[in-house]
């Protein structure tokens, strides 16, 4: 069975949070102001932010929302092309 690779997901985490702070920061928000306006925990956002953690799909809605940004943006970054080749890993 595969199994999504584990270095490269938490590659896209952080680099997926890298993105996220600099558009938090491009609105001049704070993460606890940001925190309030998707209506979720501040630690979630510097978690977040930092590729500690792994939310739901559904949170780039309310992210996106909270920053009055289309979910595309959220997902605009560059991530190498060839680390995407090696996604899966064998079990």
């Amino acid at each position: 069975m595969k199994k999504i690779n584990k270095e490269i997901t938490e590659q896209f985490l952080k680099d997926f949070g890298k993105n996220l702070r600099r558009l938090r920061h491009k609105q001049n928000l704070t993460q606890i102001e940001l925190a309030e306006r998707c209506n979720v925990d501040a630690k979630k956002i510097g978690r977040t932010e930092r590729g500690e953690y792994n939310f739901k799909i559904c949170s780039l809605i309310v992210i996106a929302d909270g920053l009055n940004v289309h979910i595309s943006e959220l997902l605009n970054f560059d991530f190498p092309e060839k680390l995407i080749k090696n996604i899966w890993t064998a079990e």
